[in-house]
């Protein structure tokens, strides 16, 4: 699985070359927009601001080829880990986005 990520400056798009396994993109909500599956030959895009992942079937590997349109640096914002967009914002604004105080977040 390819952590789940989405790009502020541009739409993604890919080719899957080889195996198979399934595209999910959410709504910038956060409400599912799709859940499908994939295999050699798909060609897919993901608009700009709608969060995605690509998973692999659990039979095997799937290979796919990612790329934006964007003449400029594309800089995907991953929604996990310790490139999370997350861990980049102060905590106080973070807190208040979900309604917390600092202490309790």
């Amino acid at each position: 699985m390819l952590a789940p990520h989405l790009n502020p400056r541009a739409t993604e798009y890919g080719i899957v070359l080889g195996g198979r396994g399934s595209l999910q993109v959410v709504f910038p909500n956060g409400s599912l927009a799709m859940n499908a599956k994939v295999e050699k030959g798909d060609v897919y895009a993901v608009p700009r601001y709608f969060p995605f992942c690509q998973i692999a079937s659990q039979s095997g590997p799937m290979e796919f080829f990612g790329f934006t349109t964007l003449a400029g640096k594309s800089s995907p914002q991953f929604l996990v880990g310790a490139n999370s967009i997350f861990q980049a914002m102060m905590s106080p604004e973070l807190a208040t986005a979900f309604d917390m105080s600092e202490e309790r977040f």
